[in-house]
């Protein structure tokens, strides 16, 4: 059993290696890509083009839609999606995590409550918080943590 159950872990530890360090990769190949991060939210946000992006939900859906245009964008989900198209993929329920990458362009509709994300995009944000309660912050690149916009708002993520 021993012989079987070692080889199969160290295959595994490998694998799940390999595959985040193509995560990281494409991060440092996203030239112009800027920091984006997102604590408590509580509405809609929207990231697209291409880069690095890691999700977490505490309740709700994340959308990941391939746009057309070049290469999928690769996706690591701790749960199964729903097809809701031929380019789009959701994802719901309680703490929801995913974490997407590529050179894109791709996009991630995050909707609900607890809304955590963060990663490197070269693209665009756009925020749109509840009406009433606490909206949650939002870091981009150095400047320091502000509130979400009740309205829906873009942001250019570039340097």
């Amino acid at each position: 059993m021993r012989r079987i159950l070692v080889p199969s872990l160290l295959a595994t530890l490998v694998l799940a290696g390999d595959a985040a360090a193509a995560q990281a990769e494409a991060a440092f190949r996203t030239p112009g890509a800027q920091w984006v991060e997102l604590r408590e939210g509580r509405g809609r946000a929207a990231v697209a083009r291409k880069g690095v992006l890691n999700v977490n939900v505490r309740r709700g859906r994340v959308r990941v839609v391939d746009l057309p245009g070049g290469s999928r964008p690769r996706r690591s989900c701790n749960r199964g999606g729903v097809r809701v198209s031929a380019f789009a993929v959701e994802y719901r329920g309680r703490r929801v995590r995913c974490l997407v990458s590529g050179a894109g362009p791709w996009q991630v509709i995050i909707r609900g409550r607890g809304i955590f994300a963060s990663g490197r995009v070269r693209g665009s944000l756009t925020l749109d918080g509840v009406q009433a309660g606490p909206t949650g912050l939002y870091t981009i690149g150095e400047r320091s943590a502000r509130r979400w916009p009740r309205s829906a708002r873009t942001f250019v993520l570039r340097r």
